[in-house]
């Protein structure tokens, strides 16, 4: 399975995290605002009932519309729910059954109407109308007791106001995501180009420390190389093997050394065009290893990528001793062989060299890119970091992933020559 590297975990759970939490402020603050309207919406139709009905009690007639443009309509209506004033849109009758209903919310019109019941305290209707009235239709709700008012009004403006509090309910949260994202990607970039800037210093006060020290190791080598080939000729034979083990360490750090020079020098050499498939082909009948080509065996066409040739071999030759030592450090390499494998698309070239070796621990996958960093008892640490570092000069890349059924794949990615 892929693994999710740590600053995208990161910046994913950060992200979620937050969404949350504005999420929920949100909900809880567009439910205060939405009692908060309903009650005020509320309020005002309560209101401007008991102003009609006190204008009414006061002079017998109300212009609901010149009290408030929104409202729709106003009916007093005695126990017998047969309308005693009208206007509007209420209705001729009003059921007793509607008398508690209080308020009702229309979405579709966008109205809300208003009952409320008359009659508290034994007032009733001939209390408000008898003393004002005293025939036809009046008259005869003057006797009634009991009875309620209804008003109908326009409250377009609460629903609008409800429309824009359930955008921002679901917008603020994805907006206050996508600012934090974008902090923290920014934030990441600048801490990879921080990294990158402090590598680039790394890597040049490095540089001045090896060129000394590979200057000041060559010297003493070619004596100590001269010395040992003085001794061999005049030691007994029986020394030989003392002496082999001096050679390979001088030969060792002869090796570390010239290493340290390609790492520092130009990493894309002297590009030229080359058929990838042929070139690994060749070098895979001279390496020192047994190698499975698997897919490098005939491509349908040449596959160029623009690459220095001897950088190239480079690459695939340290990639290809890594996996033949991964097998030794698992008990031994023999009859095991390295893979090398090709894949071409319309504009990139794939190769991998695999092996079923010991693998890499997962905390290492990038450490062991690091110049001079390595977990083998005999290695220099330097040939990934050269072979990733030659790569990139090339425009391509390089990875390490480990393989189902253990071992390790050592992934190269380059792109097309013409394409």
């Amino acid at each position: 399975m892929k693994r999710i590297p740590r600053d995208s975990a990161f910046l994913a759970t950060v992200i979620l995290l937050l969404f949350v939490g504005v999420a929920s402020l949100s909900f809880l603050l567009f439910a205060g605002e939405s009692r908060r309207a309903r009650l005020l919406t509320e309020y005002e139709a309560d209101r401007a009932a008991s102003a009609l009905l006190d204008a009414f009690r006061s002079g017998g007639e109300v212009d609901p519309s010149g009290f408030d443009a929104r409202i729709l309509g106003f009916g007093i209506y005695p126990s017998s729910g047969a309308a005693a004033v009208r206007s509007g849109d209420a209705p001729e009758v009003l059921a007793a059954s509607t008398y508690q209903a209080r308020f009702t919310y229309d979405a579709r019109r966008k109205t809300l109407a208003l009952v409320t019941p008359l009659g508290m305290g034994g007032a009733g209707m001939e209390g408000m109308m008898g003393p004002r009235t005293g025939r036809g239709a009046r008259g005869r709700a003057a006797g009634a007791a009991g009875g309620a008012v209804y008003l109908s009004m326009d409250i377009a403006d609460y629903y609008a106001d409800m429309l824009l509090y359930r955008a921002a309910s679901i917008l603020a949260p994805i907006f206050a995501a996508g600012l934090t994202a974008l902090f923290l990607v920014l934030s990441a970039g600048n801490r990879r180009y921080r990294r990158r800037a402090e590598e680039r210093e790394n890597l040049a006060r490095l540089g001045e420390i090896a060129r000394t020290l590979a200057h000041e190791i060559r010297n003493p080598l070619s004596a100590m190389r001269i010395q040992t080939g003085l001794l061999r000729r005049d030691l007994p034979g029986g020394k030989s093997r003392e002496l082999d083990v001096m050679e390979e360490e001088i030969e060792r750090l002869t090796l570390l050394s010239r290493r340290v020079g390609d790492f520092l020098k130009n990493p894309a050499g002297a590009p030229e065009p080359l058929d990838v498939a042929r070139f690994v082909r060749d070098l895979a009948g001279r390496l020192p290893w047994p190698v499975d080509l698997g897919e490098c065996a005939n491509p349908a066409e040449p596959v160029l990528v623009s690459f220095d040739r001897d950088l190239l071999r480079s690459v695939i030759e340290n990639l290809a001793r890594n996996a033949r030592e991964s097998y030794a450090e698992t008990g031994g390499a023999t009859g095991k062989r390295v893979e090398i494998c090709l894949s071409v698309d319309d504009s990139r070239v794939t190769f991998s060299v695999r092996d079923r070796g010991r693998g890499i621990p997962p905390e290492l996958a990038e450490k062991v890119f690091d110049p001079f960093f390595t977990d083998k008892l005999h290695g220099s640490g330097v040939g990934l970091s050269l072979s990733r570092r030659f790569v990139e000069a090339a425009g391509g890349s390089l990875v390490l992933v480990p393989r189902e059924g253990g071992g390790t794949e050592a992934r190269v990615v380059l792109p097309r020559a013409g394409k």
